[in-house]
């Protein structure tokens, strides 16, 4: 006996187990008409841990775009330039992309609890380091430090969501998790610009400490949810035979799981096409918040009180998208899975795209009505916050339909593939705020947009491909367990 790469039990046959009786294969996890098994919890139990874990992304990612209003406060409180000043923003998201890759396969080894418990203490402490930090270097050391440790939330909730929610629960779940992960960054530059406009640039930085800190602790009493790893406690619990393996087994075992998400990346169709839509999303929204200042403080003349409010509308667009995810969206999928239980076939995964199509035609269309309209005085300033309310409820349609999509898809394992997804979406993130400022300068915003939007429409078919051909493609995976 021994461990498989998801750290779940398994039996490994050897040469000389071909003489020997077969062996029954032990579940991977809990029965599913098991009292402990998490998917059989309280429908009050499931949301307020759901509650608890999205607000604690929401700490993230405020914290993450936050900084974006103190800029100019940094720059002048360190004396540095504002190229270096962004780095602040650009590394954070960087942690995003480092942190899953470390933090998604050890919550599928070791359970989710122990890894937010870990996590959660760094990434708390992270930010008190960042809330005191004594000169730039170290800021931006702990800008990063903030966004790896905190990244264990970003890209394992919806893990965690998908461990104790149905099928038809899971949507429900997955619109509160996707508010909060794209929320923050719409609320982050509207609150830190009171902030530190009625208090200081050290009270904008100790908020974000404040939120991580709170809802860390919170998290740290959120029960186990991992199927797998519930199985391995009952085992030992009940003493019954457990495996065993050396120092270098665990390694190995820990070096193969923390491949996985690479593996996925590079080798499985449908984890590349979602990174590379979720990356080029994620790209153009840290982009808007450069091309904002652009528009809003040098074109339009905006106060910064004024053009933090201008993410209002990016807020809105995020929570229209949550009510049309949670009334047509839910619609959908239910009818969608009734009519595969009428067939006697389990319900698609695509079935979570029916407002996805919508996201990806309105996506470009928002982008070129912000790039044509937004640096034009003469055009009223409600014109480009319509195209930003347009860009926020397309990408969270997009968002909100892919990640309950891996989900479905790789079940387990999905903290590894939705980890590959948000590497890779970090990365390109992480790499957008460096030079979109000079872009928006130099091609003009109109064009810079535009470009962004045509990007967007090459990107646009994806979901429609999974529509068509989606069956096939999971067909062909070495790793899908779900058809």
């Amino acid at each position: 006996m021994d461990l498989d790469l998801g750290g779940q039990l398994s039996l490994k046959r050897t040469e000389t187990d071909d003489a020997q009786p077969s062996l029954p294969q032990p579940p991977v996890t809990l029965p599913a008409n098991d009292p402990e098994n998490p998917k059989n919890w309280s429908t009050t139990r499931k949301f307020t841990i759901t509650i608890v874990l999205c607000i604690w992304v929401l700490s993230l990612t405020y914290s993450s775009s936050a900084y974006v209003a103190s800029i100019p406060a940094v720059m002048q409180r360190f004396n540095i330039s504002q190229e270096v000043a962004i780095l602040g923003v650009s590394f954070t998201v960087l942690g995003f992309a480092a942190g899953p890759l470390v933090f998604g396969p050890a919550s599928e080894i070791y359970g989710r609890q122990a890894v937010y418990r870990i996590s959660g203490l760094l990434y708390s402490a992270s930010s008190l380091g960042m809330a005191f930090a004594p000169n730039a270097p170290s800021l931006l050391i702990f800008r990063f430090l903030l966004g790896f440790f905190g990244a264990s939330s970003i890209n394992n909730v919806p893990a965690s969501i998908g461990d104790y929610t149905t099928l038809v629960q899971r949507g429900q779940h997955s619109i509160l998790y996707a508010l909060m992960a794209f929320g923050g960054p719409s609320l982050g530059p509207l609150i830190a610009a009171f902030v530190q406009y009625d208090a200081s640039l050290r009270w904008s930085l100790r908020v974000m400490a404040i939120l991580s800190t709170v809802f860390s602790i919170m998290v740290a009493f959120i029960p186990e949810t991992h199927g797998p790893t519930l199985l391995k406690w009952r085992i030992a619990k009940e003493k019954m035979v457990v495996p065993s393996a050396d120092f270098a087994t665990v390694m190995a075992v820990f070096k193969d799981a923390l491949a996985r998400p690479i593996v996925y990346l590079f080798t499985e169709p449908v984890v590349a096409l979602v990174s590379v839509y979720f990356s080029v999303l994620y790209g153009i929204l840290y982009g808007f918040f450069e091309a904002f200042t652009v528009v809003y403080l040098d074109i339009r003349g905006f106060d910064p009180i004024s053009y933090g409010l201008t993410y209002i509308s990016l807020g809105l667009g995020f929570v229209f998208a949550c009510i049309l995810l949670a009334t047509v969206g839910q619609t959908l999928y239910v009818n969608s899975a009734s009519r595969a239980a009428a067939q006697s076939i389990p319900t698609p995964p695509e079935a979570r795209l029916g407002l996805a199509y919508y996201g990806a035609i309105i996506s470009p269309i928002s982008l070129f009505i912000f790039a044509w309209t937004a640096p034009f005085t003469s055009v009223h300033w409600i014109a480009p916050c319509i195209a930003e309310f347009l860009f926020a409820c397309s990408m969270l349609l997009i968002f909100t339909g892919f990640v309950p999509y891996l989900i479905d898809t790789y079940q387990m394992t999905a903290a590894s593939a939705l980890a590959a997804g948000l590497a890779s979406r970090a990365l390109v993130g992480s790499a957008f705020p460096l030079f979109s400022l000079q872009m928006y300068r130099g091609i003009t915003v109109q064009g810079a947009t535009s470009l962004l939007a045509g990007i967007s429409c090459l990107l646009a078919p994806i979901p429609f491909i999974f529509n068509r051909y989606g069956t096939k493609i999971r067909g062909r995976s070495r790793y899908i367990v779900a058809q």
